[in-house]
């Protein structure tokens, strides 16, 4: 089963200048609006128990009670376990698995391990070689961003990330891309998709993780671009496919524990997807699907679990607060996952408007595609936009891309994707500049205490507790 793209942005691609440009915007329709107004039982099957679903079985205890794997394999196959936080993957091999298994003693939940689209498909238009860029040309006059969030005063007092370590849980990062390769640690880096190396090569989906890396921690060796953090470790952890943005809901918990468990300090989750508490998705079709609203409620204590531990762990969580222009105050029944969880920094996207063609650019505008609500948003920071026809694509995000060399150097992308990995970043700062000794409730402290109040002085629907600015959440 799939659920519509949430926290990825629509994407389109455009080749301009001497760069390969891509969008990954838009306003998206509601999330539960069908345009034929199908609604079909999703779950059917797998409330028949058929054996070819698999299901993650849920422990009563945070972590798995001695036994647990050895009873539970006496109804499946054990796919993958999480002893840690109390889940274990399981692909039945008899039938009714999830009525009889659901009855044993020490098993809390027990629900399919539904697929769900974390990422906008798309493709890759045109390539352009080295020559054409320029191998000693500087990309840093396009980085607006980077000079909205005042980064380079940062570097300049001495804070660039290092001793910091960022898992980036994706699609997958570009091994050999040289911005990136002095801050990756290879032998971390992990994928936790069947069939798929944690490095990507081919350009699929925009090189999303590769673009999402690079605004994290770019290297500062006067090519190309650089990141926020361009002296701290990155880790590659692929918890989507590459080839299609989607993966299992076991992957990104796979994601999350790994990473908590081998150092992370930081986390970016530039994915999501939302659900409907009453039981409803839209699948990758447009078909309104109904499943038991009680597999929502399990999918969601299943992932602040590990979102908890990870936090436990000392690492701080930071994702993307969605590209549908949706409100998330109200209380209503939609809920954004991993962004509306507890111990995750949820970040909204600001933009500019044609600031290549203006004599006083304000950066800060609220992303046109942003999600947005006061109970919801944390914080803001650059995404990037694509509403001024005389200056597009540079009011987006230029990083990196994926792909043999010299092509796919560069691209310009916009979206909550973008807009995380700045706040990422400057989390890697304030690492950095402690020695790696802080944990995540002071991190987040320092991050939400130096923003730059961008609309009024409580708490914005748009900014959250405002703009991200990494000079000061290193200086004060």
């Amino acid at each position: 089963m799939r659920l519509n793209l949430i926290s990825g942005a629509k994407l389109r691609g455009i080749a301009a200048g001497l760069l390969v440009m891509a969008v990954l915007i838009g306003c998206q329709k509601n999330e539960f609006e069908t345009s034929n107004g199908i609604v079909s039982d999703a779950a059917t099957t797998a409330i028949a128990g058929a054996i070819d679903q698999k299901f993650i079985v849920v422990s009563k205890t945070e972590t798995l009670p001695a036994g647990f794997e050895k009873q539970i394999s006496a109804y499946g196959e054990i796919v993958s376990s999480m002893p840690a936080i109390g889940q274990v993957v399981v692909k039945p091999t008899t039938a009714n698995f999830e009525k009889k298994v659901a009855k044993l003693a020490n098993v809390l939940s027990v629900f399919p391990d539904f697929e769900m689209r974390w990422i906008e498909p798309a493709g890759m238009l045109g390539q352009v070689g080295s020559e054409s860029i320029g191998d000693d040309e500087s990309f840093f006059p396009y980085l607006w961003n980077m000079r909205a969030i005042n980064a380079p005063a940062a570097w300049d007092a001495g804070y660039t990330g290092e001793g910091a370590r960022v898992f980036i849980l994706d699609s997958g990062i570009d091994a050999d891309n040289p911005e990136l390769s002095p801050n990756l640690n290879v032998e971390l880096s992990a994928s936790f998709v069947p069939g798929e190396e944690f490095y990507v090569r081919n350009g699929n989906f925009f090189s999303h993780g590769t673009h999402v890396a690079g605004i994290i921690a770019a290297a500062d060796n006067r090519w190309g671009v650089i990141g926020v953090a361009p002296n701290a470790e990155i880790v590659a952890v692929k918890v989507l496919s590459e080839y299609s943005g989607s993966g299992d809901f076991s992957w990104i918990n796979q994601g999350i524990l790994y990473a908590a468990e081998n150092g992370a300090d930081v986390i970016n989750m530039s994915l999501g997807a939302t659900l409907n508490k009453n039981g409803f998705y839209v699948d990758g079709n447009g078909v309104l699907q109904k499943i038991p609203a009680v597999y929502i409620q399990q999918i969601i204590h299943a992932q602040q679990r590990a979102i908890d531990y990870a936090w436990r762990k000392g690492a701080v969580i930071v994702s993307s607060a969605g590209n549908s222009s949706t409100n998330f105050d109200g209380g209503g029944p939609i809920i954004k996952l991993p962004g509306g969880l507890r111990n995750v920094i949820t970040v909204s996207a600001t933009a500019p408007q044609c600031w290549v063609i203006s004599a006083e650019p304000n950066f800060d505008l609220p992303a046109s595609y942003t999600d947005y609500g006061r109970s919801f948003v944390e914080i803001a920071a650059p995404g990037g936009d694509n509403a001024c026809e005389e200056g597009a694509p540079y009011d987006m995000i230029l990083s990196c891309g994926t792909g043999n060399y010299p092509y796919y150097s560069f691209f310009f992308s916009a979206g909550t994707s973008m807009a995380s990995p700045h706040v990422a970043g400057v989390a890697a700062l304030i690492v950095g500049k402690n020695g790696g000794k802080m944990s995540p409730h002071e991190i987040t402290k320092k991050l939400l205490m130096t923003t730059d109040k961008i609309d009024g002085q409580g708490v914005s629907p748009w900014y959250g507790k405002g703009r991200v600015n990494a000079y000061r959440a290193v200086t004060e």
